[in-house]
């Protein structure tokens, strides 16, 4: 599955691609699809960029789920009372 959404309004996002083009091991990686491995920094900078690409996912999942139900939720006063 791929992501077709941007991820520029994250923080993590832009601190990951200023490092990662700054190197020629996390260069390397991201064209390798991950069988080269990042530097360590690369690689922490990516781990935090993936969990905020999760709980970003994860918050607009539970919103979603949360606007559904309040569609299906009856109006229990009625519209006169």
């Amino acid at each position: 599955m791929s992501v077709t959404y941007s991820t520029v309004d994250l923080a993590e996002d832009r601190a990951y691609l200023s490092h990662h083009f700054n190197c020629p091991t996390c260069c390397a990686a991201g064209r390798t699809q991950g069988r080269i491995a990042r530097c360590p920094d690369g690689q922490a900078l990516w781990d935090a960029y993936e969990a905020a690409v999760l709980a970003r996912d994860q918050a607009e999942r539970e919103a979603h789920v949360a606007r559904l139900k309040s569609l299906n939720t009856p109006n229990r006063k009625g519209p006169h009372q």
